[in-house]
């Protein structure tokens, strides 16, 4: 089975800031209809749902986002809880706080217990502006531990005009994974730009791992996707092939600990997985070492079992 570990759904404008989203936007955008920026935003489960028939993918994992003072994006839980009732064949759902809230730990637990969240995610303590080795957030930690549940966290830098880098530090993951060793974390986007750091916590912590979704769309391998957020330029070394190399050559211990995610909308999961299934074209291109086919397929049917306990 293919689990999409990593996509997104939300409206437009019911989980916006806009004023946050529009202090985020090229000048030329501001004075846009709403109309035109519910165009661009609007993002029904429908849309995936259509990519997801025409791809491998047999089930997905859907997670929030709770970035409303930086990027003005803050998803309703209780929106994506329904969604997820609504395809329980196709979908399960990450449910998304704060953890620094006071009743970050207890609203977790209520949406797992009673709405049948799988995963925390995706935090952004970049977005959120906290750092995850914050005092504040250990008993959210301490409860996903008991609720049995992974962390999904953007542990890496954020674009957004209002995001702080200060927040972004991969150290903190490595400190949680050390103060809670029986927690269960995901570096997502395998920590881009920071691939070497974050490929090095992921083999140095038994329970740390990453996924590598949205890394096909900046390596400009979806073209769709290229052409509405980034320039016409394809680096697919950089920003495929040489993360999934370096993690595969400098992995010590156990080496199945990549998932494969598409960060739907920014990328179509049936051309993230084709891409996945190419990396081997592009480092023979390059006079590189090849990553095996079966890693590369066990990456895409089986990691994400280890980590996702509750998906079946």
């Amino acid at each position: 089975m293919i689990l999409d570990c990593h996509m997104h759904s939300w409206r437009y404008p019911e989980d916006f800031n806009r004023e946050v989203m529009l202090a985020n936007q090229p000048e030329r955008r501001r004075s846009w209809p709403d109309e035109r920026f519910h165009a661009m935003w609007h993002l029904p489960i429908d849309a995936y749902l259509k990519e997801m028939e025409a791809s491998p993918v047999d089930k997905a994992l859907l997670l929030g986002l709770k970035a409303g003072d930086s990027f003005g994006v803050q998803v309703d839980n209780a929106y994506l809880a329904e969604v997820a009732r609504s395809h329980p064949d196709k979908l399960v759902w990450g449910c998304c706080v704060n953890p620094t809230d006071p009743g970050a730990a207890d609203e977790v637990a209520r949406w797992v217990r009673d709405y049948g969240a799988v995963a925390v995610g995706e935090l952004g303590p970049g977005y959120g502006g906290y750092d995850l080795d914050d005092p504040r957030c250990f008993p959210l930690y301490e409860a996903a531990i008991d609720l049995d549940i992974p962390l999904v966290i953007h542990a890496g830098p954020v674009q957004a005009r209002f995001g702080r880098l200060k927040h972004t530090d991969l150290a903190a993951v490595d400190e949680i994974a050390i103060r809670f060793p029986s927690l269960r974390i995901v570096i997502c986007h395998l920590g881009y730009p920071r691939y070497e750091e974050a490929a090095f916590l992921v083999a140095k912590h038994e329970n740390v791992y990453a996924d590598i979704s949205w890394l096909p769309q900046i390596a400009g391998l979806d073209r769709r996707a290229l052409s509405r957020y980034l320039p016409q330029v394809e680096f697919p070394y950089f920003h495929l092939a040489y993360p999934l190399l370096y993690y595969f050559t400098q992995t010590f211990g156990e080496p199945d600990k990549l998932l494969w995610g598409s960060d739907f909308p920014a990328c179509s999961p049936g051309t993230s997985i084709q891409a996945v299934r190419d990396v081997n074209r592009i480092l023979e291109k390059h006079g590189l070492p090849k990553i095996p086919e079966a890693a590369i397929e066990r990456m895409l049917h089986e990691n994400w079992r280890k980590v996702f306990t509750k998906v079946s």
